[in-house]
């Protein structure tokens, strides 16, 4: 049995509803440091991580480490009754997942059936990357829409003068932007070794939407899947890696 009330219960729907735009379910690991998910998607072309460390929680209890097997879905139908100055709390018990909803002295409870997704481990992914970039998560995600204007793949360039190009093209038409430090679009970069890796916008148009940081970590090498991370303030975090397209 575990017991965690949130701090901030719209950090926590807003997560929610960005990762199950690519699992519709996952594996909540719940223990004295906090909780976290990682899962691939049904295709193993992309993976979502997001964890809430313990400076996220009012209150915190579990019985050592447990696993709780969550339909994502269903879980943000729920979220999305969530009211502007309700508080959250999540408590699993006999196998269900349940969701408190409070203000003042009125609760909602909703109770979710938990599902048994086994023990298998989702695959730590190891990649040596060569560009990495601090970025208004605005700018990404206004060049993510651009770039789905025109084509269904993307193309980052990584250069040696730490600027970032990205485009698109297709019989539809073209579009590239460079995005600079002098611009502001650009906060920090480090370029080990100049890369260009192409990419799917089904997953970077719904990943990028995601507004609960200011800037985003992405970071790629050449041909090699690419890594995106939202920090929050509170010390939660978010995290897509994508599969290259060849």
């Amino acid at each position: 049995m575990a017991k965690l009330v949130l701090k901030d219960p719209r950090e926590f729907r807003d997560i929610i509803q960005n990762a199950s735009s690519v699992v519709s379910e996952g594996v909540f690991r719940i223990s004295s440091d906090g909780l976290t998910m990682k899962e691939l998607d049904p295709s193993r072309i992309a993976m979502v991580e997001f964890s809430f460390p313990p400076s996220c929680f009012e209150a915190l209890d579990s019985e050592g480490e447990e696993r709780l097997g969550v339909n994502l879905e269903e879980l943000l139908n729920v979220l999305k009754r969530l009211r502007p100055d309700d508080s959250m709390a999540l408590e699993s018990d006999k196998g269900r997942l349940t969701v408190s909803l409070s203000v003042n002295k009125y609760t909602r409870s909703f109770k979710i059936p938990l599902l048994d997704l086994g023990g298998q481990e989702t695959p730590t992914i190891n990649v040596q990357y060569t560009s990495r970039y601090s970025i208004l998560a605005d700018g990404l995600a206004s060049s993510i829409k651009d770039a789905a204007t025109v084509a269904d793949e993307v193309t980052f360039s990584s250069s040696k003068d730490e600027s970032l190009l990205i485009s698109a093209s297709s019989d539809k038409g073209s579009v590239e932007q460079r995005l600079t430090r002098e611009s502001g679009m650009i906060l920090d970069a480090n370029v080990a070794e100049e890369a260009t890796a192409k990419y799917s916008l089904q997953y970077l148009e719904m990943i990028t939407s995601f507004r609960g940081s200011p800037s985003v970590i992405l970071e790629f090498a050449q041909d090699k899947p690419l890594h995106l991370e939202y920090k929050m303030p509170d010390g939660a975090s978010f995290q897509f890696i994508l599969a290259p397209r060849l």
